[in-house]
């Protein structure tokens, strides 16, 4: 779905692959960074370190991943961040 009309999203493009590719990948990561920050902004201030990072998990893979597998990823993080403290 997208309001922007077909010229000016290939006027977009086009600018957007005249920087160069570094250029680009920064681009990326920093929207990436944003994104993360917004998510990490909406949860709960009382979470524990451990909790946000289940929190962020289940809000970024609830989609790629079954209840299953996002269990043994939680309980993995959980353990890490355990022996890691």
């Amino acid at each position: 779905m997208t309001d922007t009309d077909p010229q000016t999203e290939a006027i977009y493009l086009q600018m957007l692959m005249a920087r160069e590719p570094s250029e680009r990948f920064r681009m990326g990561l920093q929207m990436c960074e944003m994104a993360r920050s917004m998510v990490l902004a909406s949860l709960p201030n009382e979470l524990s370190p451990i909790e946000r990072k289940v929190a962020l998990l289940r809000r970024y893979y609830q989609n790629d991943f079954s209840e299953a597998e996002l269990a043994r990823i939680e309980q993995a993080l959980r353990t890490h961040f355990a022996i890691t403290q």
